[in-house]
């Protein structure tokens, strides 16, 4: 479920990501904390990525930005009455269900192939 290499791997191989930088890698442990920064193509565009694995929980978010925010998908608790709690995504000021599911690799691998969509 947690493979911050292979998820590295994913965003190496990717033809989206010019450029990334692990701003935090901080492990622990009974709990793990990544944030890492892509710099998309084209290049005025980024992407920031947030894992936090607890015991107990994972908490996400992986959001597109160019000076405001452009789409982030998520897994905060709330919007219960959304089709796949707590998965949802964020675009517009408009909240819509997720088809990620909390696990690093395949959602890292969505989310790749959705962002030219929002670009």
């Amino acid at each position: 479920m947690f493979d911050i290499d292979e998820a590295i791997k994913i965003l190496k191989r990717s033809n989206l990501i010019s450029q990334y930088n692990i701003l935090i890698a901080d492990e622990i442990s009974t709990r793990l904390y990544y944030k890492i920064r892509c710099k998309l193509i084209p290049s005025h565009y980024q992407l920031d990525i947030r894992f936090i694995k607890t015991e107990d929980d994972f908490t996400y978010s992986y959001q597109v930005f160019y000076k405001r925010p452009i789409v982030r998908w998520d897994n905060a608790l709330h919007y219960p009455s959304l089709d796949n709690y707590p998965h949802h995504f964020h675009i517009n000021d408009i909240v819509k269900k997720s088809t990620l599911r909390g696990d690093l690799i395949s959602d890292i691998k969505i989310v790749l192939s959705k962002i030219p969509d929002y670009l």
